[in-house]
């Protein structure tokens, strides 16, 4: 394990839990020590026993004494409020990966590396500041810069879904303009039955669209999305051209973006798909399918994207139409992990 990566998790929720079970199937990454405020106990039985994803294997195991052992392995198990006032110098981290989607830990990680305790961060979202750079692996990691790069963003699932096949058909077609819908499984911060858009969790956070407070498990909800704002830093002229619009929809895994494209140059669906499948053969982060599939048969995926070749359809020879699958927990932990690595061995 010595030649592994090290990594601190701050935030052990969706996200980080998943995280610590894709990182469990790769022995090139250790889990040395976690943050988070809940109660530990409550989160190992969390890890222990997913809705989505099942047992875990093996299980996280904790003592009489509150020592927490994760993947086989002792960590280091914290509860501080700020990301700052946890000693990962002290675990040798070399990622520290914050897990928590809230702003304050990013400007926390940015202290930590500017006092040299941690020297490199990954932020799974998409803050509007902060980050030395915005990376989607396959798409941009390439312009990742190991002497500049130390605070750094992975997205959101959604684009990096996306930012593949945008990128494909840009190049093989060109894109003059297009709307994507992508549809969300619930998410922690709804409600079950109706009630106030403020957020449980993070009390004084507030959405300003009334119908988020209402039940997740009863209706889709449309709500704005930042699929396509996120991708600006990345691919900035393809994001002008593009809007977007999404839907929570009561289910508990796996989206799906709906992209209607107009192309630059005139085409038929049998080339998109021989683009798609040239372009796509040997990715590790986009999978082509023919079956035919619902979405929970995406749930595990680790892939950012699955294309799914039986709804390519054109309206004459510009407008094209196709819908991808990603599993938003799981396909994401996964890229969080390979940018670890990208910045953890560099």
């Amino acid at each position: 394990m010595s030649d592994s990566i090290r990594i601190g998790l701050n935030g052990f929720g969706r996200i980080g839990r998943c995280v610590t079970r894709v990182a469990g199937e790769r022995p090139d990454f250790e889990i040395v020590a976690v943050n988070d405020l809940s109660d530990r106990q409550n989160l190992v039985y969390l890890y222990n026993y997913d809705s989505t994803y099942g047992k875990a294997k093996p299980k996280a195991e904790i003592d009489g004494v509150g020592r927490v052992s994760l993947l086989g392995a002792e960590v280091g198990f914290h509860s501080e409020r700020l990301i700052t006032d946890v000693p990962w110098e002290s675990y040798g981290v070399d990622v520290l990966v914050d897990a928590t989607g809230v702003h304050d830990n990013v400007v926390g990680a940015r202290k930590l590396i500017g006092s040299e305790r941690v020297a490199k961060a990954i932020i799974t979202h998409s803050p509007p500041d902060e980050v030395d750079r915005y990376v989607i692996m396959g798409v941009n990691d390439h312009e990742y810069d190991p002497k500049s790069d130390h605070l750094v963003s992975s997205t959101i699932c959604d684009a990096n879904a996306i930012a593949h096949v945008l990128v494909a058909l840009e190049a093989s077609f060109g894109v003059s303009g297009g709307l994507v819908t992508t549809m969300h499984p619930w998410l922690s911060y709804q409600n079950l039955v109706d009630g106030p858009v403020g957020f449980q969790r993070f009390p004084g956070a507030y959405w300003s669209d009334y119908a988020l407070g209402r039940s997740s498990v009863a209706s889709m909800i449309a709500k704005t999305t930042t699929a396509v704002t996120a991708l600006q830093p990345i691919l900035p002229e393809l994001e002008r051209r593009i809007e977007a619009i999404s839907f929570r929809i009561p289910t508990g895994i796996v989206s799906i973006a709906d992209l209607s494209l107009q192309l630059d140059r005139p085409t038929n669906a049998d080339q998109v798909i021989s683009m798609l499948e040239e372009r796509f053969a040997e990715s590790p982060y986009v999978h082509l399918n023919s079956e035919q599939l619902v979405s929970v048969d995406y749930a595990g995926e680790p892939y950012s994207a699955v294309i799914d070749l039986n709804w390519i359809r054109m309206s004459g020879d510009r407008l094209l139409k196709m819908i991808l699958w990603y599993d938003n927990e799981w396909g994401y932990s996964s890229r969080v992990l390979d940018l670890a690595m990208l910045v953890g061995s560099s």
